[in-house]
Parts: structure tokens; sequence; C-alpha cells
């Protein structure tokens, strides 16, 4: 019997090393897709960068003035840079035994707009190129370790 034994260990070892690199990936990809789509906004005032955020198993509804006022995308970098780390803050207590998904919304009531191609600042559908290029980010992730 040692040998089922043996096995059962390895298969516990096994389930948690995937569930931590499932994990990772998670994060990876939540960070790639805010990363990108937070500098993908077009930038005005900084309050539409601004109201990008994340959260743990429910999208968040609330609105926010910008992180630091502007106009004419005056202060768009530091925008984003605000609401990269908040993002990233959150991303990074994502557990995957407590927790399901992490949203990245913005509410908005202009965003859609913005995504629509209504700057010119950003092409259409640069929220659908974000996600995309969160994906490409865990593309070749290893999940399971040889």
């Amino acid at each position: 019997m040692g040998g089922l034994d043996d096995f059962a260990r390895r298969i516990s070892r096994l389930s948690v090393q995937v569930e931590g690199n499932v994990e990772q990936a998670v994060k990876d990809c939540a960070k790639a897709v805010t990363r990108a789509v937070i500098n993908a906004t077009p930038v005005d005032t900084g309050r539409a960068r601004s109201n990008w955020t994340a959260e743990l198993d429910q999208a968040f509804r609330q609105l926010f003035p910008a992180h630091v006022l502007g106009e004419k995308g005056s202060t768009g970098e530091a925008n984003a840079e605000a609401a990269i780390s908040q993002a990233n803050e959150l991303i990074d207590r994502f557990d995957i035994t407590a927790n399901r998904e992490i949203h990245i919304a913005n509410s908005l009531p202009y965003i859609g707009a913005l995504n629509d191609g209504h700057s010119k600042q950003a092409p259409a559908g640069f929220v659908q190129e974000a996600v995309m290029e969160g994906l490409a980010t865990v593309r070749d992730a290893k999940i399971l370790m040889d």
C-alpha cells in the first residue's frame, strides 16, 4: 500500500503547484489587461483613466474624480500610474482558494463611447485589444511543471 500513499502525496503536491501557477497566471493576465486598457484610454481631464478599477468577485460600480486633475491630457501619465498602482494592489490580493474572479471595470457613462472610437486619441475597440494583450501574456504560462 506504500505505493498508493506515495502516489497520493505526489498528486497532492502537484495540485498545490497547479493551483499556485493558475493563481499567478490569473494575476499576470489581469495586470496586463489593466495596464493596457488604462494606457490606451483617451485622456482629457484624467477622469476616464482614473475610473478603471479592479475588484474581486464583483464589478466596482462607483465613480471617482481624476487622481490628478488636468486638462487636455496634461496629467494622463500621472492618472495612469495611480490607477494601475491601485488596481495592482487589489489584484495581488487575489487568492484562488477564496476568490472566483477579478473584474476590471470603468463605470463612467461615456467609457463605451470612448471604446467605440469617439476620441481620436484611441482606436475603437481599445478595451478588446487590452483583453487580447492580457491573454497573450499568459498564453505560454506553465501550469504544470515537468
